[in-house]
């Protein structure tokens, strides 16, 4: 029947259902309750950024007594709330749209595994304080964006993070996730500049970056190579990716000054078939730039 209703309905009124307020809320309730028991769950998130902080040095960077900046925190702030348990004195989460869901942020902490939070952030703060903020979060049934400021997690949406910063504080950590390959062409340098001059005299930044075609992950990753630079609005780049190359990202990051930035890995797609024509506006160096599909780039403030 799904599938019956959209063939029926024009592009233009699927556009416009999809716009409109009312299935924006819908999605953006149902979406996140899918997240908070999936890849948003609190014990995920506590390993991905165990593991970010292990490549970047075993020890070297904690974030007990910081300020954190995380871009992009989207419906649940499950990274910022990892945060708040490795004992970062304030945390600011920002968005460029308002897409919090508070009302299932609670299911991604209670649906986690305990065991398995403590023991990917143990190695950064001490295990018995990590387990009280747990409890805690856990005795927390309402985190609304009350209970969040009580907590030290401050909810910043919307803001365009490229004109204008969260406060006039120092950040002690920058952290995105599948965020900067959203983010316009246009705007990337002038973002990237604004966050290194927030940052501390210590600070750091770590950025995982998602290099694939948005529009359809699993089964064509590369189809937006194809399209004249002229007709891939800035719009498309926010949905899809704004198509830059890990080469090209090593370029905007080693010209921005005053910060010392390594890229810690890279993953690759080799499973899919590229396009036949790639075009002239994409900047690659060989086959390999345009298949790489993540990379993690650490830096520091110089």
């Amino acid at each position: 029947m799904k599938n019956i209703v959209n063939n029926l309905l024009s592009k233009q009124t699927k556009s416009a259902i999809k716009s409109s307020e009312l299935y924006q809320a819908l999605f953006n309730k149902i979406h996140s309750s899918k997240l908070a028991v999936t890849s948003k769950r609190l014990d995920i998130c506590a390993n991905e950024i165990a593991i970010y902080l292990l490549q970047a040095g075993k020890g070297k960077y904690v974030l007990h007594d910081k300020i954190c900046l995380e871009i992009g925190s989207g419906w649940l702030l499950t990274h910022s709330l990892v945060f708040y348990l490795l004992g970062a004195k304030k945390v600011y989460a920002t968005d460029v749209y308002p897409l919090l869901q508070p009302e299932n942020i609670f299911k991604a902490v209670c649906k986690s595994v305990d065991w398995s939070i403590l023991d990917s952030l143990s190695t950064f703060e001490d295990r018995e304080i990590i387990r009280l903020r747990l409890k805690k979060l856990l005795s927390l049934k309402n985190l609304s964006v009350e209970v969040l400021h009580d907590l030290g997690i401050e909810y910043i949406a919307p803001i365009d993070l490229s004109h204008k910063l969260p406060s006039n504080e120092k950040l002690d950590f920058i952290f995105s996730k599948s965020v900067l390959e959203h983010v316009p062409v246009d705007d990337v340098v002038p973002l990237l500049e604004n966050l290194v001059s927030s940052l501390s005299e210590d600070g750091f930044m770590f950025h995982l970056i998602h290099l694939l075609d948005h529009k359809n992950l699993n089964q064509r990753p590369f189809d937006f190579f194809v399209y004249e630079q002229e007709t891939y609005s800035r719009e498309l780049q926010s949905d899809w990716g704004n198509r830059i190359r890990r080469s090209q990202w090593k370029q905007i990051f080693s010209n921005l000054k005053h910060l010392d930035s390594k890229f810690l890995f890279e993953w690759s797609c080799k499973d899919r078939e590229l396009p036949e024509k790639i075009d002239s506006s994409i900047q690659y160096t060989d086959e390999e730039d345009l298949r790489i599909s993540h990379i993690g780039v650490l830096g520091e403030f110089i």
